[in-house]
């Protein structure tokens, strides 16, 4: 096609990204498409060659005469490239497909409507080449007729072949190494024995010693020849050390460590890069790239480029990520290929929504064996309901419910004081200024105020330490940077699954069951049976979060679970009936996952999806949130912000990523409380009632 281009007076050594002509740029992504598609994921010829063309293909109007890097404002180079194709009847394979891609290479894989739009609009710029893109308009027509003539499986690898095109060409136009790309795709041959030393290291710096037995129990369940597995296992049991096995004695491609909290994502990421070399772990989540400006100079280049669509061996991320890129959403299409041959580990999955349960289904129901998937699922109190409804989207998922391990731990004595935790703050005064605590509450209000009391009782005799989601994204790192540290941790349901630190005490609030299991889970993780009470359960004041159904329940069957405890230790944990809520979830999980079926296949498993946050919220079971910003941080936020103005594409995104810092999670009261301004120029609402210790201010 250079050639082609030669031949019809296009010159192909014209710079069209900085510092670098067309055929560089052609040569770095062909060279990225066909090893990933030809060497590590093996697709069929026809794809790859696609592929190939397009790599050539996709700038093509740039090399147009009225197209130059140094021009304010140039034409639409997308939809020229495509016009000069279409018109110039140039013999190559699948034109109208690659014509509908050369068009939409910098967007999501627009529906035609949105495509007829785009069109409409570069006809009004100028200069340009063509008068009129009729071609274009034409393709507009017929597309959909083609996509329909191919089968649903083609139409899914066409658009993850766009995704590693893309990626290609992302990674060539930031002058990225491309190798260093491709050496994610690859495991370095001696990582078992890393794996195992790092382990055993690991395990001596937190315990003091190596528990053989249990590696070896977990050596086996890893070695399992099951593609699919779901392990129930104690928490502090080690289900980390059993998911890097998994990984050592698999190599997937990729691996992607599906967590539920972004203190968790911190959390694991800090223990992996202790055992695994950093260079093949990533994190991402929305504040990822804060994270990243912490290590690297906002004048450079870093790695959230990489980051962001999956590049590295291991990434850790959260279900939402998963599912987005699942559902197609916007651009998510540029990297859900890298799901192929790759290892999904989702850790605590009973904490999933509903609709996250309906959208993982569907995913696993159409993608695992075209993807070849295999999945781990782990939890320490595993949903009877959603454990069933994975099992029947993967049949040969392979279930390991270790009863003997649950069995054999005492670690907990409990009693119901039949107060707020308030009055059983109180009168253990004594035990606070001995023992290391956990106090977790249902609400940041009530958590406030332990906390304020706390310190105005204690003074500076014991280290308090407040940890929950409505604080600042720079504060609560801070915060959780104390935790380790911390003689008293206050926290909400943040606490829950989040921490690998263990307490001697926890005074909470009464709340679901599972909740409950988890909560204890914090303290004496690796400890023998207690001679004393470790744990108080008190009466909440309101059912909230949870509502009354919840809490009754939960009331109702904490007798049973005391019971139980006594008798058959941590095993009480795994009774079905503590469950028995959940079972009106099944119908609803698959009224919802028919939903995002009819979706999908209304979007032919191939255009992207495009929603509103509201939507996407609720196709997610989460709760309608907004982003704020604190008053105190406003004008730090505005500061980065007028540099936006005079700042280049890579600036920009680095200024976002230092405003972002300043930013919290608000709620509908928050945004409709009379102490809510909105500062026009950042389009968001300001905090005025924030504190940078204890957040958004719930407490006088």
């Amino acid at each position: 096609m250079l050639n082609e281009f030669r031949r019809r007076n296009l010159d192909i050594s014209k710079e069209t990204h900085p510092s670098k002509p067309y055929y560089l740029h052609v040569e770095e992504c062909s060279k990225f498409v066909n090893k990933v598609m030809r060497e590590i994921y093996g697709y069929p010829e026809w794809l790859i060659a696609f592929a190939l063309l397009l790599s050539e293909w996709h700038d093509v109007g740039k090399l147009l005469p009225e197209w130059s890097l140094n021009q304010k404002k140039r034409p639409r180079h997308a939809i020229e490239g495509a016009e000069w194709l279409l018109k110039e009847n140039i013999c190559a394979p699948y034109s109208e497909l690659l014509a509908y891609f050369v068009i939409t290479h910098h967007s999501p894989l627009y529906i035609l409507n949105d495509v007829r739009k785009a069109i409409e609009v570069a006809e009004r710029v100028k200069p340009r080449h063509f008068n009129s893109y009729s071609k274009c308009k034409f393709l507009t027509k017929i597309f959909t007729g083609l996509l329909k003539k191919m089968e649903k499986i083609a139409r899914i690898d066409l658009a993850d072949t766009i995704g590693i095109f893309k990626l290609a060409d992302i990674m060539s136009a930031r002058n990225l190494p491309i190798d260093n790309i491709l050496m994610q795709y690859s495991w370095p041959e001696d990582i078992e024995d890393k794996l195992i030393s790092g382990i055993s290291r690991r395990a001596y710096e937190k315990r003091g010693d190596f528990d053989g037995f249990k590696f070896e129990k977990q050596m086996s369940i890893a070695s399992s020849v099951e593609r699919h597995l779901l392990v129930a296992a104690p928490t502090g049991w080690g289900k980390t050390i059993l998911a890097l096995i998994r990984m050592a004695r698999l190599k997937p491609v990729k691996v992607f460590y599906i967590l539920p909290t972004i203190t968790a994502i911190r959390d694991f990421y800090d223990t992996f890069t202790k055992i695994l070399d950093e260079t093949y772990i990533g994190e991402y989540f929305y504040f990822a790239d804060v994270e990243l400006l912490k290590e690297y100079d906002t004048e450079e280049e870093t790695p959230i480029d990489i980051y962001r669509y999956f590049i590295p061996k291991i990434t850790l991320t959260t279900i939402d990520q998963l599912l987005l890129t699942i559902f197609q959403v916007g651009r998510y299409h540029v990297r859900r290929f890298n799901f192929k041959n790759s290892l999904l580990i989702l850790d605590e999955f009973h904490l999933l929504t509903p609709e996250m349960v309906a959208g993982l289904r569907f995913f696993l129901k159409n993608f695992s064996e075209h993807y070849n998937l295999s999945c781990l699922f782990m939890s320490a109190t595993p949903s009877p309901v959603y454990r069933d409804l994975l099992k029947d989207a993967l049949p040969r998922l392979k279930i390991m419910i270790l009863s003997n391990e649950y069995k054999c731990l005492r670690r907990h004595k409990i009693e119901f004081y039949d107060k707020r935790v308030e009055d059983m703050i109180v009168n253990k005064q004594d035990l606070l200024q001995k023992e290391r605590t956990l106090i977790l509450v249902n609400t940041v209000s009530k958590a406030q105020k332990i906390y304020k009391d706390l310190k105005e009782d204690l003074g500076s005799s014991r280290n308090i330490v407040l940890i929950h989601g409505d604080l600042a994204y720079k504060d609560r790192m801070e915060k959780e940077g104390q935790v380790n540290e911390a003689d008293i941790l206050i926290s909400t349901q943040v606490a829950e699954v989040s921490l690998d630190v263990s307490f001697n005490l926890l005074i909470t609030e009464l709340s679901p069951i599972p909740s409950l299991v988890q909560r204890f889970g914090r303290v004496n993780r690796y400890g023998n049976v207690p001679c004393k009470t470790n744990i108080f359960i008190c009466k909440p004041d309101r059912p909230e979060p949870y509502g009354k159904l919840l809490i009754n329940l939960a009331d109702e069957n904490l007798p049973i679970l005391l019971e139980d405890l006594e008798r058959k230790g941590e095993e009480a944990y795994l009774n079905e009936d503590f469950w028995q809520y959940e079972q009106i979830y099944w119908e609803y999980v698959k009224k919802m996952e028919e939903r995002i079926s009819e979706k999908i296949d209304v979007m032919l498993n191939f255009f992207s999806f495009l929603a509103s946050e509201k939507e996407i919220l609720k196709m997610l079971g989460r709760e309608e949130t907004w982003i704020a910003i604190p008053k105190i941080y406003l004008d730090d936020a505005l500061n980065l912000y007028k540099r936006l103005n005079d700042a280049k594409y890579e600036e920009r995104r680095k200024i976002y990523a230092q405003i972002k810092r300043y930013l919290v999670s608000a709620s509908r009261s928050d945004i409709k409380s009379k102490r809510v301004e909105w500062n026009e120029k950042l389009k968001l609402p300001v905090i005025v009632n924030y504190d940078k210790d204890i957040g958004i201010i719930r407490v006088d």
